[in-house]
């Protein structure tokens, strides 16, 4: 039945191809509009298996007839774009969001073309720091206090229902704040939310020598500003596996476990530098994994491997789905890289009074046997707010086990459990905007609502950073 399924969808798809077109309309009719949240609503319920762990029926019912509110003259296609980001957001999940990796050629178009700060930024305590500039009257680590008169506090708080997290991990949420290579949230919402006079923002600055000044820069495509800033040398992130030496201690920084698609042999990586930790006889090994916002969980996992002394059983947690068949007419708006995730025909189980559907083979117990060689000495993992996904899970993980000391601040994810794993792209047929969409639920009952937190706190400040202080590394190493 599945097989027959797929074939069916890939037949569908065929006889009739996405109504987004390459080029998005310039404004979105009413009635266009009332039917693109219509569809989101309908999706978001039919097919969220954890829709309602955080928030209630009601609370998104709420959400969503302010958004019609919103449309009810129309919209144009990055308003869309911008209410589908907030109306996910509601839904607490770190993997229900508007991807930029993954809209429509239309709205990619409509993304580049926005109007983004010509600089990179890191917020930091409540505080936002400029950490490259593509623009002469702007500065390397000047502060912006403000941006056409709206102060960064007030500007961080109107930003925070627009991001993703899962349940209470706002840390997560602000991370997303600072700056990456393919454009960060300040670089589409903010011109979303409040597009520049004739294309200039006002900003008021502190400089890091001390001194209040106000500027005025042209906004530039994130495309151009980034361009602009590797020409001057300012690289962007390293995510590159890399192990370092400083006498009898080891750095191993693993700032992705994202392999899809790729050629990197992270199970050789790691074997080598295992074998190398022995063959050095080092004997403390900081672990960095402070950039790590996910992939692929068996990565983690082996990680923790080479660590334990003896056995760790992970945590056993529920499996459930939102449905049993994915509505034919839906399944018109979504793709996927597996058909089979439509149809859990015969596979799936529901008791009455309950919403989900329960997998009938539900996944076996995982316990994490001792690899060889094993790294006995003293093990340092680096944790901050970026890590959620599978960096939450081997956070989670080397902390239960014991297998290392955890240094830095709270990891985003939730020890409730995630939505992922499975999931599904909805195309809104008028604007482009696309949204993904979790098909399956981990439930972890009676958990609480957090993240990893770790053994010792170790904040980064402004100051740590202008000083060229690395204030997580320094405490580790101490």
């Amino acid at each position: 039945m599945t097989r027959l399924l797929a074939v069916a969808l890939a037949a569908l798809f065929l006889l009739f191809p996405a109504l987004a077109s390459a080029t998005a309309p310039a404004r979105l009719t009413p009635k266009q509009a009332a039917r693109e949240l219509r569809l989101l609503e309908r999706a978001l319920t039919d097919l969220h298996p954890g829709l309602y762990r955080y928030q209630t029926e009601a609370g998104l019912a709420a959400e969503f007839a302010a958004a019609r509110a919103q449309v009810a003259e129309g919209a144009e296609p990055g308003e869309m774009f911008l209410l589908a980001t907030r109306l996910t957001a509601s839904v607490r999940c770190g993997h229900t969001w508007t991807n930029p990796l993954n809209q429509s050629e239309a709205m990619q178009a409509v993304l580049a073309d926005l109007p983004a700060l010509p600089v990179r930024v890191r917020l930091l305590q409540g505080r936002l720091l400029v950490t490259a500039s593509a623009d002469a009257a702007m500065h390397r680590h000047d502060e912006i206090l403000a941006i056409d008169g709206r102060s960064v506090t007030s500007l961080v708080a109107e930003l925070m229902p627009y991001l993703r997290a899962d349940g209470s991990s706002d840390g997560k949420r602000l991370s997303q704040i600072d700056s990456v290579a393919e454009g960060g949230v300040l670089d589409r919402l903010l011109p979303l939310l409040h597009a520049p006079q004739d294309g200039v923002y006002v900003l008021r600055l502190r400089a890091a020598a001390g001194g209040v000044r106000t500027v005025h820069v042209r906004g530039q495509h994130v495309a151009d500003r980034e361009k602009t800033l590797l020409a001057a040398g300012l690289a962007e992130e390293d995510i590159r596996w890399r192990l370092t030496f400083a006498g009898d201690t080891a750095t191993l920084t693993l700032p992705t476990f994202a392999f899809w698609n790729s050629e990197f042999d992270w199970r050789g990586f790691l074997q080598r530098s295992f074998d190398t930790l022995t063959e050095r006889h080092v004997t403390r090994l900081i672990i960095d994994l402070r950039q790590n916002e996910g992939g692929d969980s068996a990565v983690g996992n082996a990680l923790v491997s080479y660590l334990i002394a003896a056995p760790h059983a992970l945590p056993v947690g529920r499996v459930e789905s939102a449905y049993e068949r994915v509505p034919y007419d839906l399944a018109h708006y979504l793709d996927t890289w597996d058909f089979s995730f439509f149809d859990r025909t015969g596979l799936v189980e529901r008791s009455p009074g309950q919403r989900n559907w329960r997998l009938k083979a539900q996944p076996a117990p995982v316990v994490l046997m001792p690899r060889a060689p094993r790294f006995a000495g003293k093990t340092i993992a680096l944790i901050g707010p970026r890590m959620s996904s599978a960096g939450y899970l081997v956070a989670r993980d080397l902390q239960a086990s014991h297998a290392a000391t955890l240094i830095g601040e709270p990891t985003g994810g939730n020890r409730r459990g995630l939505n992922g794993g499975e999931l599904a792209w909805l195309t809104l047929p008028y604007s482009g905007v696309s949204i993904d969409i979790p098909l399956i639920a981990a439930v972890y009952e009676g958990a609480p609502d957090t993240g990893v937190t770790p053994d010792r706190v170790v904040p980064t400040t402004i100051e740590d950073v202008i000083a060229g202080r690395d204030a997580v590394m320094a405490a580790a190493r101490r």
